[in-house]
C-alpha cells in the first residue's frame, strides 16, 4: 500500500506542502518498517500487563486492590488503556511523518516531533559537498536498510536520513542529481541556478 510505504521512488500523484513549479519528486522516504518493532512490542506489553497482573494475583489469591473501590479499579483500568492508546498512536505518527524527500532540486528533512509540533529543514543541491551511506549492523544487511549522511554548505551543514530502505540505491541516485545540477551551465543558466541556490541556502521553517 502506498499510503504506509517506507519507500517510494518518483511516486505518481504525489506532492508536498512547498513542490514547486518544475520540481521532480525523485524519492519520499520513511525509517524501514522493521524498526517500528520496539514500540509495537512494547505496546503489546503494555496492553498485556493488566490481564496478566489480574491472572497472577488471582491464582496466588492477592487481593492488591482490596482497599481500593471497584469503581476506582476500573478508572484505572480505562486510564492505563487511554495512555497505551496515546503511545501507540503518538509512535506510528512519528513514524509517518518523519519523512526525507529528495527532488531534482533540493533535499528535505521532515523532523516530526509527535503533538508537539515539527521542523523541516532543506538545502538546495547546489549546496550538497558529499554524500555517504552506512550498514553497519547485522539487521542493517538482512533487511536492506541504512543512514545516509549529506554535507552540506547550507546552515544546517548536515543531514541524516535514518534507517531507510535501499540506502545504496539513493545515495547513487542522489549523487547523480547532485553533479547533474552541479555541473557547469552556460552563462544565464548558471546566473539562475545561483539564484535557485541563494533562496535554498538557509530557508527552514518550523
Amino acid at each position: 500500500m502506498i499510503l504506509f510505504d517506507s519507500f517510494l521512488q518518483k511516486p505518481k500523484n504525489v506532492r508536498f506542502e512547498s513542490q514547486e513549479r518544475k520540481e521532480n519528486l525523485y524519492f519520499l522516504l520513511r525509517r524501514h518498517p522493521i524498526t517500528n518493532l520496539g514500540w509495537m512490542l512494547f505496546s503489546i506489553l503494555l496492553i498485556v500487563f493488566p490481564l496478566a497482573s489480574m491472572i497472577y494475583f488471582t491464582n496466588a489469591e492477592i487481593d492488591t486492590f482490596k482497599y481500593l473501590p471497584s469503581q476506582y479499579q476500573l478508572v484505572l483500568v480505562i486510564l492505563w488503556y487511554m495512555l497505551t492508546m496515546l503511545y501507540t498512536f503518538e509512535s506510528f505518527l512519528i513514524w509517518y511523518f518523519n519523512v526525507y524527500i529528495i527532488t531534482n532540486k533540493r533535499v528535505i528533512d521532515v523532523d516530526f516531533r509527535g503533538f508537539w509540533g515539527k521542523r523541516i529543514s532543506e538545502a538546495s543541491l547546489a549546496n550538497i559537498e558529499d554524500v555517504t551511506y552506512e550498514t553497519s549492523k547485522f539487521f542493517h544487511i538482512v533487511f536492506d536498510y541504512g543512514s545516509i549522511f549529506v554535507q552540506t554548505a547550507a546552515e544546517k551543514t548536515e543531514f541524516e536520513f535514518h534507517s531507510i530502505p535501499k540506502p545504496w540505491l539513493v545515495h547513487d541516485k542522489l549523487t547523480d542529481l547532485v553533479e547533474a545540477y552541479q555541473r557547469p551551465r552556460p552563462q544565464g543558466q548558471d546566473m539562475l541556478k545561483r539564484s535557485q541556490s541563494e533562496r535554498y541556502k538557509n530557508r527552514t521553517s518550523k
